[in-house]
């Protein structure tokens, strides 16, 4: 055997047993809460709840923690007004008592995902594109206002701590799986998007809610490791050898941050009118160095693999949006730029398909473009103060450009246009209820624009038979077609519970 061929062989083999590359989590592929799935996503303007952590950390510096459109509380009620003698700010009592708005500050929030994608690929194989895509997350949200802890001075008009985590509904925080670049594989779905979200942080919101801003962090874990397999046999069957392996696994922290801006609290002209910002920091998980060493039974040779596990790659995220309300409709509109030319992977990964003269492509940043709608039929009658409609689009763009599956690689995204629409139901108080309680309903879909995958045929057939000169050119097309389509589209259901005391 040719020795680089040995090599690559033992750095192929490694890459297989220590995954990189997964793309996605569930929040960025399909939307963080129910309310904010069924507004296309689109609040960064508007938000002010638990789910702020994500979207926009600034929200968690608005005044009103209920989740009602923003005209109802400036023309309807009045305006927010500071209740004699205290700190903290309350709505004028002809809305505490005719629209059940309640100056409550703190949440608790849960919410449950279902999603079931229906992916289509033509070619007669099994691929990871067409298996056990389904899942479910459970998603708990916290919002504690900081005034009860810390009494804040007044120009600030709320200060409040929150927290998000999601998980997947077995209880799983992460489901490692990519193993080759070369597998017909969707990026955003299934096991791609199935690792935990964990997010926090602080907000406040100035001059009775004229702007605001928040900070806080996006959490992972990476590390560094080690393996010494020593009495190595060469047989067929299952070894034990002789064991030790040592790792050291540290917080991986991204920043996050946002600002909202009310105009509307100082020019009356310009009411029912919001802008919000926001950034999301890279994250990804990766263990490095992870240094492999197998010592064989026979010649005493010893084997050094250099390693490094790199997973859960995604990019810097920063976006903005408007928000306007009247008359109990809401319009939201937002952008948000997604950085992916800057993704990469494991380093061994990268060092083996580069032995080869092969590069590993380089992605597309893109714009996503979001809408939604929300209205409010307590506008209309107290009687109907329990129902608010939300409705929502997007367009995402794939960040594949078509070059990068020109040969063995089969990196599978689509162009997607995603379609929501939910309710939120209020649950009035009554007995020893102190506030409401908010139930939100979400279905969403997202349909995969279909696209097809043309390669070079011979570049195909010359790059597996220098890794396996055996390989015939009919067994290498067999497994990596030189052209197919796909697409598909994935259903979603959202439903959340949120509190407020």
């Amino acid at each position: 055997m040719h020795i680089r061929n040995f090599w690559g062989i033992i750095a192929f083999i490694c890459a297989v047993v220590f995954p990189v590359g997964a793309f996605a989590n569930f929040a960025d592929t399909y939307g963080f809460s129910a309310q904010g799935v069924a507004r296309g996503n689109a609040m960064a303007a508007i938000v002010n709840d638990w789910s702020s952590v994500y979207y926009n950390m600034a929200g968690l510096g608005r005044t009103v923690s209920e989740q009602m459109p923003a005209d109802v509380l400036q023309s309807k009620s009045s305006k927010l007004v500071y209740k004699e003698g205290e700190k903290t700010l309350a709505t004028s009592e002809k809305a505490i008592n005719e629209y059940d708005v309640v100056p409550f500050k703190d949440q608790l929030a849960i919410t449950y995902m279902l999603t079931q994608p229906k992916m289509k690929i033509d070619i007669a194989r099994d691929t990871v594109a067409d298996d056990e895509l389904g899942f479910g997350t459970i998603t708990i949200g916290l919002v504690i206002d900081i005034n009860k802890f810390v009494r804040l001075p007044d120009f600030i008009s709320s200060g409040r701590f929150g927290m998000g985590l999601g998980v997947m509904q077995d209880g799983s925080l992460v489901k490692v799986y990519d193993v080759d670049l070369r597998t017909h594989d969707y990026l955003r779905y299934g096991r791609e998007a199935q690792r935990a979200v964990i997010l926090s942080g602080v907000g406040f919101g100035f001059l009775n809610d004229l702007f605001g801003f928040g900070v806080g962090a996006s959490v992972w874990s990476g590390g560094s490791g080690a393996v010494q397999l020593v009495d190595v046999g060469l047989g067929t069957g299952t070894q034990y050898p002789n064991q030790q392996v040592q790792m050291e696994l540290t917080p991986a922290i991204a920043p996050v941050a946002g600002l909202y801006i009310s105009p509307g609290q100082k020019v009356e002209a310009l009411k029912g009118l919001d802008f919000g910002v926001f950034y999301r920091g890279e994250l990804y998980m990766e263990v490095t160095p992870f240094a492999t060493e197998a010592q064989l039974n026979m010649g005493g040779i010893t084997l050094n693999m250099g390693l490094n596990i790199f997973d859960y790659y995604t990019p810097h995220i920063v976006g903005g949006g408007l928000a306007y309300s009247i008359f109990g409709a809401l319009l939201s509109l937002e952008a948000e730029y997604q950085m992916w030319s800057k993704h990469r992977v494991s380093k061994s990964k990268e060092i083996y398909w580069n032995s080869y003269g092969i590069e590993i492509p380089q992605f597309n940043d893109i714009l996503v473009y979001k809408v939604g709608l929300s209205y409010y039929f307590g506008y209309l009658s107290p009687s109907m103060r329990w129902l608010t409609f939300n409705a929502g689009y997007m367009y995402r763009p794939t960040f594949v450009p078509d070059d990068a599956n020109k040969t063995i690689f089969n990196f599978m995204d689509c162009n997607t246009q995603i379609f929501s629409v939910g309710f939120d139901f209020k649950i009035p108080r009554m007995g020893p209820m102190v506030a409401p309680i908010i139930i939100s309903i979400t279905g969403q879909m997202q349909k995969l624009q279909e696209r097809e995958v043309v390669k070079d045929e011979a570049s195909v057939i010359a790059i597996y038979q220098d890794i396996n000169a055996s390989w015939t050119g009919s067994q290498i097309l067999a497994v990596n077609p030189s052209y197919y389509t796909y697409g598909g589209q994935v259903m979603s259901l959202f439903v959340s519970v949120t509190i407020y005391w």
